[in-house]
């Protein structure tokens, strides 16, 4: 137990991974904050009357709460994908993996450490971003962000958002385990985490998630009593395929070598 701190530890403090998780934190910080800043509802009401103003003031801004954008999503893309191949191949290239390898831990949990280091990372530096730029603008109205964040909402914004991250990394680190070299895996894992963004697949990440979301705001905001079947449009993609190539990672990871 305690090598396997020590190595979490360890990679933790990587400071290769922590330029990444500090780049990726700015930039999606920025991603969201643009978001949010385009939450303004008055020219939703229109034509404005009072009364307009008083039925919409709970409903309007959570319409307007930020999704997974395409920008959010590439940024997350790219810090699971940059975690990933500095963990897995950047170590193997560099040879540093002779010595991680000869470190009294199994391959399997040396894997398991590496994958919880990243998701760690990755979801601090994409799910921090969204609340403190929602906090930040409506800083103004504590009670507006207690209404549009009660009730539960934020914490399945937050599941939707770990949904995203635990996708992203999975598919990255199976990327990297399966590549010949950093460069390879840098490459594969943007393209095989992209191409959906560019061909409009609507039934994977970042759209079909994008679009749950949407529909769960929308029945809170109107109170269509949510039942959570809209996490139905993911679970598969962005929870049972991930978890089924995370498991595949672990078996083959305890077969690699160090090279």
């Amino acid at each position: 137990m305690g090598t396997v701190r020590t190595q979490l530890e360890w990679e933790l403090n990587d400071p290769l991974k922590l330029a990444v998780f500090l780049f990726g934190f700015l930039l999606t910080g920025l991603a969201f904050l643009k978001d949010a800043l385009s939450m303004g509802a008055t020219g939703m009401l229109d034509p404005f009357s009072q009364e307009s103003a008083v039925h919409y003031a709970r409903i309007i801004p959570r319409l307007a709460l930020p999704t997974l954008s395409q920008e959010a999503y590439s940024v997350l893309v790219f810090v699971a994908v940059m975690l990933s191949s500095i963990s897995i191949r950047g170590e193997m290239d560099s040879l540093a993996a002779l010595t991680v390898y000869s470190l009294p831990i199994r391959k399997w949990k040396l894997f398991l450490v590496k994958f919880a280091s990243i998701l760690v990372l990755t979801t601090l530096s994409f799910v921090l971003p969204y609340f403190l730029a929602l906090g930040y603008v409506l800083s103004g109205s504590p009670s507006l962000l207690r209404g549009i964040l009660g009730d539960g909402v934020w914490s399945n914004i937050l599941a939707f958002f770990l949904i995203a991250v635990f996708y992203a990394v999975s598919v990255s680190l199976s990327i990297a385990l399966l590549s010949p070299n950093s460069f390879a895996s840098i490459l594969g894992g943007l393209a095989l985490l992209y191409v959906p963004v560019i061909l409009g697949a609507s039934s994977l990440p970042p759209f079909n998630i994008s679009a749950a979301m949407s529909s769960y705001l929308t029945s809170v905001a109107y109170g269509m009593g949510y039942t959570g079947t809209t996490y139905g449009s993911v679970v598969g993609v962005g929870f049972f395929l991930p978890s089924a190539l995370l498991a595949a990672s672990v078996i083959l990871s305890e077969r690699r070598d160090a090279r």
